[in-house]
């Protein structure tokens, strides 16, 4: 499934609709629920196969959590953020699923025994000068290097416009830690944007 294409929609705007999406899909409206998996699925896939390779435990983890909110949509709240319930729901989900099988063959399970895991890539296709490159290079770099947990917090923040409060629910910690995730994450690339603006100065120079 491909998500529904709205460039034209500003993120507020876009938020709102999903938000409908969700009321009427509560409300039992088929379509809306249809429409909420085609413009959330290619997210919740991609988010998912940060903590597991196995594309089609993915799918089938995607598949369970849209069924679960179909079955008890009438006990759900209206006013949730659906993006960030999704996304919490597959988590847990996938979570769940590693700790049975670590269960197996271990005598405890911890939740900093499943982690994220990310590489930030840099789109050099949409950079025209060998300079920009070079910058943006380095950044990814730089955010490859933060922790997987702040990695998450930038990734779910930055990437897909989530506030604090839905980041929070998402990754089940409190908006504070959130906030101070993300707060070590600037701290971390502030200590090193000297390097950055002296890389910047240097190829202005030798270009």
């Amino acid at each position: 499934m491909k998500a529904l294409p709205s460039p034209e929609l500003r993120p507020d705007l876009y938020f709102e609709e999903e938000q409908k999406l969700w009321r009427e899909m509560l409300a039992g409206d088929v379509t809306a629920y249809e429409q909420l998996i085609n413009r959330t699925y290619d997210l919740l896939f991609h988010y998912g196969t940060k903590f597991n390779n196995d594309r089609e435990l993915i799918k089938d983890c995607i598949q369970d959590v849209f069924l679960g909110i179909w079955e008890k949509r009438n006990a759900l709240n209206a006013d949730i953020p659906p993006k960030a319930y999704l996304l919490a729901s597959l988590r847990r989900r996938l979570h769940r699923l590693a700790s049975r099988l670590r269960m197996d063959c271990m005598d405890y399970y911890t939740e900093s025994d499943i982690v994220f895991d990310l590489e930030f890539n840099a789109e050099y296709r949409l950079i025209e000068s060998e300079n920009d490159r070079l910058i943006a290079s380095r950044m990814t770099e730089m955010l490859n290097e933060l922790p997987k947990r702040q990695k998450e917090a930038v990734f779910l923040r930055f990437y897909n416009d989530m506030e604090r409060e839905e980041i929070a629910m998402v990754m089940d910690i409190q908006p504070q830690s959130v906030s101070n995730l993300l707060q070590e994450a600037f701290k971390f690339i502030k200590s090193h944007w000297k390097s950055i603006v002296s890389l910047f100065w240097a190829v202005r120079f030798w270009i």
